[in-house]
């Protein structure tokens, strides 16, 4: 092992001369000719990721190169294929990294985690920092085991803290600092209790009360959103009496007045925040309120006080809206060969369409195609079925579709980087959608093709469908 991260290591410095101003130089060799994308959270309320930089893996060497041109320390993702792992990049910094597979973790259509080893790391770099403290916290809890066993966690922690205070002292890197100001905090809630007034008071006036809001630091925001879990329904009758007036009114200036009676919420920029953070989850609890929370983002992604509150409100929106049933499915554009008018859902007005994002590597997707190619036959007439491959490569999509003539819809290939991916929310594949004769989301998602468990397959909503249409017609 120790010869094989020698040789990486010679192979990552041989060509630092190569590289631009600040770079993420990286050497992947289980995935050559794969795209590396480096992505950050545009905010941390629904996790939306940005694209900073991309770079193919060299065939030639194994290498790829980012650029890098940020001003401030954040937290990155690098993904390739379905792969990722986590660096921190600091401004005016190059980081050499090797990217191995992922190891020992279970099939899954979510990506997978591995860890990056990085060379040539400075000691007083973000990402040895993290490493350094997360690794000097785990030995002191293992040291102490024993004690805190017995219920002395919260003894043990205040010592810690006081560790790390005078550890620390002379660090300059507000990015660091407010990481283990947040990590310390977050334990200190877990073990007293979120909901307990008075540690609940006491971390309020440690934590939140005299620092502003840290909204890229990526363990200051999952503290803040433990600190801030608690849901309208969970304030008193009289107060959630107020909140849900000012929701039917769709009013967030109502909003905010009524939780300025929270002690926890007196900062206008933390209660703005929350405020947008309840609405995305009242959504799903309330269906009497959907039509004023749906107004009161919309109105907050141009009017929010406190800019970085307007980009969680409109990507909070967005996630509520896209694929949700009663609103419009986000636009077609598809091509099959270049030349041809591109396909729209104008094309399938007055129809019923059964859409589908499937990949041939997936054994589950290639036989629901099959099941489709049955369906298509014995419902054609009354529902139309497209099909939208997004396989790494074009050339696999290609040969599938040569091998299986039975498959006559409407079928497109996008491939891995389409927008369409990130439009209909597609994380998995297979996924399915029912789409209405207007182009408005009908089921999101969409029974599979195939029975799956205790839940029916698509056949039995096909069925109704052919039979309400043939009603019609006959009168």
């Amino acid at each position: 092992m120790k010869q094989l991260f020698a040789a990486i290591s010679l192979i990552l410095t041989v060509h630092l001369g190569f590289a631009n101003d600040y770079e993420i130089t990286g050497y992947a060799p289980d995935f050559v000719g794969k795209k590396a994308i480096l992505y950050t959270y545009q905010e941390y309320i629904t996790m939306t990721k940005l694209k900073l930089g991309e770079a193919v893996v060299s065939k030639e060497d194994s290498l790829f190169h980012i650029p890098l041109e940020n001003g401030a320390t954040f937290k990155g993702v690098i993904e390739i294929e379905n792969t990722e792992a986590t660096i921190y990049v600091a401004p005016k910094t190059s980081y050499q990294v090797y990217f191995p597979k992922a190891e020992n973790q279970p099939i899954s259509f979510q990506n997978q985690y591995t860890d990056l080893r990085f060379y040539g790391l400075d000691t007083t770099d973000i990402n040895y920092r993290i490493l350094q403290y997360n690794q000097w916290f785990d030995t002191y809890v293992a040291y102490h085991e024993a004690e805190i066993a017995r219920g002395k966690f919260r003894e043990y922690l205040d010592t810690f803290m006081v560790y790390a205070s005078d550890a620390y002292k002379d660090v300059k890197d507000e990015y660091f600092l407010t990481y283990v100001r947040y990590n310390i905090g977050e334990m200190q809630q877990t073990f007293g209790g979120n909901k307990k007034s008075e540690s609940r008071l006491e971390t309020f006036l440690n934590f939140i009360e005299p620092f502003p809001v840290y909204y890229e630091n990526d363990q200051y925001m999952k503290f803040f959103r433990g600190f801030y879990s608690k849901n309208f329904e969970d304030y008193q009758p009289t107060i959630e009496a107020e909140i849900n007036v000012a929701i039917y009114d769709a009013s967030p200036t109502k909003l905010m007045s009524v939780l300025k009676q929270d002690l926890f919420l007196s900062n206008p920029e933390i209660r703005e925040l929350v405020m947008i953070d309840q609405l995305g989850k009242q959504y799903y609890t309330r269906p009497d309120q959907k039509r004023g929370i749906l107004l009161m983002l919309d109105s907050l992604t141009t009017h929010a006080r406190f800019l970085p509150n307007a980009t969680a409100a409109k990507n909070v929106l967005n996630y509520l809206t896209t694929l949700e049933p009663g609103f419009p499915a986000p636009a077609l554009n598809l091509k099959r060969e270049e030349g041809e008018d591109p396909i729209s859902w104008k094309n399938y007005m007055g129809k019923f369409v059964y859409l589908n994002f499937f990949e041939t590597w997936n054994e589950q997707a290639k036989t629901e195609m099959l099941i489709l190619a049955g369906m298509q036959e014995k419902y054609g007439e009354y529902i139309s079925f497209v099909s939208i491959c997004s396989d790494q490569e074009e050339e696999t999509y290609k040969a599938f579709m040569d091998a299986n003539p039975s498959i006559n819809w409407d079928v497109f290939y996008v491939g891995k980087e389409s927008e369409l991916l990130k439009e209909y929310k597609i994380s998995t594949v297979p996924t399915y959608f029912l789409i209405d004769q207007s182009g408005f989301i009908a089921m999101a998602p969409a029974p599979t093709p195939s029975p799956d468990g205790e839940y029916e397959s698509i056949d039995k909503t096909f069925f109704y469908i052919k039979r309400a249409l043939q009603q019609m017609y006959e009168r």
